[in-house]
């Protein structure tokens, strides 16, 4: 009844592995087949359906309608579908009981129950048939037209959901490549990047910030070379040239690159050239060529000698030999490289046993020393005694193995390979010495007697360290140094000696033990450095540091105790002129007293530069950031200097952007400084001339503003040759200025190190007898909605009735201090020491106090921290005013420390007092 059923084993194997593709056998397919099996079900009218797919030996049911489970998996050879599905249309059995074929035979028996049979053959899209949608009924029965034509549209519909779940596990997979992949890539301590034909970096992984501290976003849009070490850009693009030029599409190519912080580290690149990208992968190889550069000179002076010579990889595998090597053996690097040294040189005789712990101790990274019994290339035996040194990476990886080895044939004994040895040591000038396992010396070279003047026979059988030790030698570093050689460790040592004529010497001392066949102790070799002189110079470089500081806190010191002796006394002076001028002196008067006030401000000003300097230079002067209006300070500044620019006979203009936003955040104090610097300047070295303030908005956005400001006068001008150091400390531009103009000198010093801490850079040019502009840029920032705007200074009538304690045992300090407060209408209290002041704090009720915090006794901070202490809200929230006159940059410190509000320095200007009382007062 079947045709077409036979087909060849190999036709066979194609079929099975298309079928097994689609992964359907198992319990990968679920119930995505159902629907279209109740479809064939409901488009024959029978009670029975499935999808059987035909394996190597079983026949595997699939969403089955109306079967038995323990027909879920049948035998083949007794399964009609295995014939039928590779039929092209579908196959019809109207009664099963009419067809010999199948009443008859015994191995059709299962099919006694049934009675119609109809299978359409499931083939996929390169013709292999996987099995069949089969349709049975217990009634004879058949088909019409359109359900053979409906049944067979389901087969191509199962056939077609079984490729798009194959396709759909082939993308699941290809996905999880791809993440895995991308995780691989990002996390790859490898720079992986993309290039344009210019070298631009368009992409880049993580790798670049560990590798060279630049982030992504700093590198992406960069060019290569502009990370590229100088010296090797030239010679690099020349070779991607060349090698374009020849048509290569990849290249191996190794250069340097400069990171973040300026270091030099050597990149090994692999270059992928496709369309106009370049795709670029590269390795830090800077410890690989610190190697490669270590193993050529070493290379050099191995391949002079006459003992063999063999660099051994990380693998065991020689990757470099002498020439004394291949005159000893026979065998060249060709023979010898990628493969293990011992496999080439064993021979029938050679002890194997003495090659396998060889190779153990090195997988231990423990040097060694064996005499093995070794074959030549043309197979003569020969005795070599091989020295092995395993070199350790940073991580203390085995990086490298270097043997040396001795032809020992005529010559096995350990003293002759002792004396080789020897000879060796005996030719450097760094001192050697050789001692046994216990470290007891039993050879040094010439190099060490010259060095500590002892001779071998003086160190023989002692150890180096009980000989050469001083009281002050670190006897603990000596001991622990021991173990780690009796635990077959090496070291280097700095210890400080005594050489045999009493001589002090500091030593570096390097200890390699050696360890023999059997992973024992055999011997210890030294070499010995004499450091003494770098250790004389890093103690001078220690003492003149600690000099350095003494003398920069003794400057310090001293400048803040002379600026309070100073202050104090002209305090006073400033104060009563202050006092005398608001007094309705008489008119015959008032040029005196004007004469007198300009003359103690010349002086304060002078006072005040020399301390910001200092507070400057020693990194004590911090700016603030606090809102102000550029333009009434600019306008204030103008205004206040238009009376000496008058006397001179200037016009001084400002000429204001009016873009400028109308609120900053700033220094005020120190930007009124700087160009009240530069604005005095102008006016004292310009006669009948002209100043011109410029303030020009640069650029602005949402959080920030740059401003540029100019100073530009037509004064005397400076010459080209003095430009340069005008702004050094104590220094003006002729030798005439200060006898002349006047002035410390420190003015534009003081303003370029203002600008510097505003990240800022001041600019000259100037035509000597044709004028001076100064110019300079600083970036604000801009006022957020959450900065607070201060206050306005209050009246004075806010503090009437105000009660005021002040504590200060300068008598005219008291006087200045009690005639501004009394005209504000303040009670006004005194007190002339700490104790004094706790008192009246006890016994009184203030609203404000201002405290002098220099005094016999009890000083202004000792009495604050005592009015803290004191139980109740009032000692804990009166306002305490710290006067000091007094610079010195740890006191804003203690003024918190101590409990203080505040401070105000001497001499008193009445405007911050009453910004002071103003604060405090109003709350």
């Amino acid at each position: 009844m079947f045709t077409n059923t036979i087909t060849s084993p190999e036709d066979e194997e194609q079929r099975l592995t298309a079928l097994y593709s689609y992964d359907i056998l198992g319990d990968g397919l679920a119930n995505e087949l159902d629907n279209l099996v109740k479809l064939a079900a409901q488009i024959a009218n029978v009670p029975m359906a499935y999808v059987a797919f035909v394996d190597r030996d079983d026949i595997i049911l699939r969403s089955t309608i109306g079967i038995d489970s323990e027909y879920k998996k049948i035998p083949r050879d007794i399964a009609i579908c295995q014939h039928t599905m590779l039929y092209d249309n579908i196959f019809v059995v109207p009664d099963l009981l009419l067809e010999p074929e199948f009443a008859n035979n015994p191995k059709y028996a299962h099919v006694d129950n049934i009675r119609f049979y109809a299978s359409a053959p499931l083939k996929d899209a390169e013709g292999f048939a996987l099995g069949c949608l089969c349709v049975l009924d217990d009634i004879p029965r058949n088909l019409n037209e359109h359900q053979v034509e409906a049944l067979e549209t389901l087969a191509v519909q199962v056939v077609a959901q079984l490729a798009l779940k194959r396709k759909n596990l082939q993308l699941e997979a290809q996905t999880k490549r791809f993440d895995e992949f991308a995780d691989i890539f990002t996390a790859s301590p490898e720079i992986h990047c993309i290039l344009d034909r210019n070298g631009v970096i368009l992409f880049i992984n993580d790798a670049v910030t560990s590798m060279l501290g630049y982030t992504v976003e700093e590198a992406v849009g960069q060019s290569m070379w502009s990370y590229c070490y100088r010296e090797d850009i030239d010679k690099t693009v020349y070779a991607i040239e060349r090698g374009l030029k020849n048509k290569d599409k990849q290249f191996s190519i190794d250069f340097r690159l400069v990171s973040k912080t300026g270091q030099v580290k050597w990149i090994g690149w692999g270059m992928v050239s496709k369309g106009d990208r370049w795709y670029s992968y590269g390795r830090d190889i800077t410890e690989r060529k610190k190697v490669e550069s270590e193993l050529t000179k070493l290379s050099f002076v191995a391949s002079k000698v006459n003992n063999g010579v063999v660099i051994n990889d990380a693998q065991n595998n020689v990757t470099w030999i002498n020439d004394a090597f291949e005159k000893i053996t026979g065998f060249n690097l060709e023979d010898l490289k990628g493969k293990p040294l011992g496999d080439l040189i064993s021979g029938p005789d050679t002890d194997w046993s003495l090659i396998e712990n060889a190779r153990a101790l090195t997988q231990k990274k423990q040097s060694f020393t064996v005499d093995i019994l070794a074959y030549r290339k043309d197979k003569q035996p020969i005795w070599l005694s091989i020295y092995n040194t395993v070199v350790l990476d940073d991580e203390g990886k085995v990086e490298t193995e270097v043997e040396i080895i001795i032809d020992i044939t005529e010559k096995k004994k350990a003293e002759e390979e002792l004396q080789i040895l020897s000879l060796v040591a005996s030719k450097t000038n760094t001192g050697v010495t050789i001692s046994n396992e216990n470290g007891e010396i039993t050879w040094v070279n010439e190099a060490l007697e010259d060095l500590i003047g002892y001779s071998l026979d003086e160190l023989s059988g002692k150890m180096l360290g009980d000989v050469l030790s001083t009281p002050e030698t670190d006897r603990e570093l000596i001991s622990q140094s021991r173990k780690k050689a009796i635990n077959k460790q090496a070291y280097i040592i700095e210890v400080l000696a005594l050489k045999k004529d009493g001589t002090p010497i500091w030593l570096s001392v390097a200890n390699t033990p050696i360890i023999n066949a059997q992973g024992q102790l055999e011997r210890q070799v030294e070499l010995i450095y004499d450091i003494t002189q770098r250790k004389q110079v890093e103690k001078e470089m220690v003492e003149a540091r600690e000099q350095a500081l003494q003398l920069s806190e003794a400057k310090e010191m001293f400048l803040s105790v002379m600026s309070h002796e100073i202050r104090t006394p002209l305090n006073a002076v400033i104060g009563m002129t202050h006092l005398l001028l608001d007094n309705h002196p008489k008119p015959s008067q008032i040029d005196d007293l004007n004469i007198l006030k300009f003359s103690g401000e010349n002086l304060l000003n002078i006072i005040n530069d020399i301390l910001d300097f200092t507070k400057i230079e020693t990194g004590n002067l911090q700016l603030e950031s606090i809102p102000f209006d550029l333009h009434t300070l600019c306008v204030d500044i103008t205004n206040s200097l238009q009376v000496s620019a008058g006397k001179k006979g200037n016009l001084l203009t400002l000429k204001y952007d009016d873009r400028v936003p109308e609120q900053l955040l700033g220094d005020k104090t120190r930007l009124y400084q700087v160009i009240v610097n530069l604005l005095g300047n102008a006016i004292k070295f310009t006669d009948k001339g002209r100043i011109d303030f410029k303030i020009k908005l640069k650029y602005n956005d949402e959080d920030s503003c740059l401003i540029c400001f100019e100073i530009k006068d037509t004064g005397i001008g400076i010459a080209k040759d003095k430009q340069s150091y005008i702004f050094e400390t104590f220094t003006q531009a002729g030798a005439d200025i200060s006898r002349k103009y006047g002035g410390t000198g420190l003015g534009l010093a003081i303003t370029k190190r203002l600008l510097k801490l505003h990240h800022s850079e001041i600019k000259v040019e100037s035509t000597e007898g044709k004028g001076t502009l100064f110019s300079f840029i600083i970036d604000f920032k801009k006022i957020s909605n959450s900065t607070a705007i201060p206050a306005t200074i209050a009246a004075p009538s806010v503090f009437t009735g105000k009660k005021v304690l002040v504590v200060d045992d300068n008598e005219v300090n008291i006087l200045i201090a009690k005639r501004f407060l009394s005209k504000w209408g303040l009670i006004i209290d005194f007190a002339t020491n700490g104790e004094e002041a706790i008192n009246k704090i006890v016994n009184n009720v203030y609203d404000l106090v201002f405290m002098d915090i220099r005094m016999p006794g009890i000083d202004g901070f000792d009495a604050t921290r005592i009015i803290r202490e004191i139980d109740g809200d009032y000692y804990k929230k009166l306002p305490i005013i710290a006067l000091t006159a007094s610079t010195l940059h740890n006191e804003n410190m203690k003024f918190k420390e101590s409990g203080m509000n505040g401070h105000i320095l001497k001499p008193f200007n009445p405007e911050e007092i009453k910004e002071v009382l103003a604060i405090y007062l109003k709350k």
